[in-house]
């Protein structure tokens, strides 16, 4: 039994090796096409910060519109007296002007139309021909 621990038992032959051989190249195929799959696109830097920079600047002016709306409240507040009331309304009026400045450069940053956009066009077209 001394010797038994290096047989495995199976006769030693070349057509099953090959064959075994051959099934392993099959399937590493089969691994490299899946996993080309499942691996996202590698992204490239430039990218990567352009986005950034575009998402900074969409929360920046949404915190701008409500920032400025909350100051000129609270401002007009203190000038004539009126507690809150000034303040609250304002910042209404802040939030709603920083998501229409965030809804129109998000889309100017899509190369989308603006709203009345084909109007403009035709006002600067009449513009020209004097």
């Amino acid at each position: 039994m001394a010797g038994a621990e290096n047989q495995s038992g199976r006769r030693a032959g070349g057509r099953d090796t090959e064959s075994i051989r051959q099934r392993l190249d099959a399937l590493e195929g089969k691994l490299v096409k899946v996993q080309g799959r499942r691996e996202p696109p590698p992204e490239e830097p430039e990218a990567r910060s352009k986005a950034m920079g575009q998402a900074l600047r969409l929360s920046t002016e949404m915190v701008a519109g409500v920032a400025i709306g909350g100051f000129i409240g609270w401002a007009l507040d203190q000038l004539f007296g009126t507690a809150p009331f000034l303040m609250v309304v304002f910042l209404i009026l802040g939030a709603t002007a920083g998501i229409m400045n965030v809804v129109r450069t998000a889309k100017s940053m899509q190369g989308e139309p603006l709203p009345g956009q084909h109007l403009r066009d035709a006002i600067d077209d009449d513009d020209d021909d004097d």
